[in-house]
């Protein structure tokens, strides 16, 4: 390659990376600008505002060890939407997949001893199996059935709540008032890094997921093949790719990545199952993926930001009397700007009519390949 040939390159990639953050960086700034407007409107200064949210969530060990455990788990989450998202899959059950990934996992952490080096892969093992087995059911619908998996998503999050909550409410609960598995032997127990949160080693296994689904995606002909169907499913259909298989693989992959989630919370940081201990991970794992572009390197800045913004948040509303909302209020923001673009770019791909009627198109996410 000429020295011009390279140097033209250079700038097209880095003006394809420049243009990639556009979009990210104008909704934070957005949020912050509208965030700072709702905090002048109830008499107090934004700037105060914003320096003590910045440094509850970053300044010192404590607050940062913090920040980083509230990321784990939404690098998770964020991840497995991700994956769907970049094959132009709707998995938005990304919560029901992480609290039936957790249960998995609890069960197996105190009623399958092993030893630790055998007991903590067999506990992520088991998650993983089991978002994935609840993410099958939208998936095979999908695939084969041409259900809308937006309806399915939805409907399965509340069932997998109330499904794990009888699970820790009358089925296998443990002795005590509260609604919980047994606690897990100390041989599934995640090693963790603070004494002022409850960090551990989830996070290097949330890094590692990342990194070996980004060398999926850029390196190999299945993560092409992932990226084809995403943008176009029926010039993928009639190139030959197998749709459907993929299609599938992708769903189920992206529901065990959501299930690891919710084995590091249970091994990591409650040590059990509980029932309804999450705040919503799975839902804050949409915002992650929208906001990194679908970039599994995108998805740890966005969840180290969201986490820090939530680390934060407590401390805000101890010193100013900022209610601690104030952080989904700029999620929120964030969110309804990137789906705005999403929308805008929707509706100029639909400009041009379709060569044939929508009613004579057959949906190549539910043909075999030929």
């Amino acid at each position: 390659m000429s020295i011009e040939a390279a140097a033209t390159w250079t700038s097209f990639t880095l003006a394809v990376f420049a243009r990639s953050l556009l979009a990210p960086v104008a909704a934070v700034g957005i949020a912050i600008v509208a965030g700072g407007v709702l905090v002048a409107a109830v008499g107090q200064n934004p700037f105060q505002v914003y320096a003590i949210l910045i440094k509850g969530g970053l300044v010192g060990w404590p607050n940062l060890s913090v920040a980083l455990q509230l990321t784990t788990p939404l690098i998770f989450t964020g991840l497995a939407v991700a994956m769907s998202f970049r094959a132009g899959l709707w998995n938005i059950g990304a919560e029901g997949q992480m609290l039936m990934g957790a249960l998995a996992a609890g069960i197996v952490g105190y009623a399958a001893p092993s030893p630790t080096i055998l007991h903590i892969p067999l506990c992520i093992a088991a998650a993983f199996v089991g978002g994935a087995l609840w993410a099958s059911v939208p998936a095979v619908l999908r695939v084969y059935l041409g259900v809308n998996e937006l309806v399915v998503c939805l409907m399965m999050n509340p069932i997998a709540l109330l499904l794990t909550g009888y699970v820790a409410a009358r089925a296998l609960k443990a002795p005590g008032p509260t609604n919980k598995l047994p606690d897990i032997l100390d041989t599934a127990v995640l090693p963790t890094f603070s004494l002022f949160s409850q960090l551990n080693a989830g996070i290097f296994i949330a890094l590692a997921c990342c990194a070996i689904v980004a060398f999926f995606n850029h390196a190999t002909v299945r993560g092409f093949e992932w990226k084809i169907i995403g943008l176009n499913p029926r010039f993928a259909h009639y190139g030959g790719i197998a749709v459907r298989r993929n299609a599938l693989a992708v769903f189920l992959a992206s529901g065990g990545v959501a299930g690891l989630a919710g084995s590091e919370q249970v091994l990591g940081v409650y040590k059990a199952f509980y029932d309804n201990f999450s705040p919503g991970y799975g839902f804050d794992g949409i915002a992650v993926a929208m906001l990194a572009k679908n970039s599994p390197i995108g998805v740890i800045l966005a969840a180290f930001l969201l986490g820090a913004l939530n680390a934060g948040s407590g401390i805000l509303q101890m010193e100013t009397g900022v209610s601690k909302y104030l952080v989904q209020v700029l999620q929120f923001i964030i969110v309804l700007v990137l789906a705005a673009e999403f929308s805008f770019s929707w509706l100029g791909n639909r400009r041009r009519p379709p060569a044939r009627s929508a009613a004579t198109e057959k949906d190549p996410m539910t043909e075999p390949s030929g």
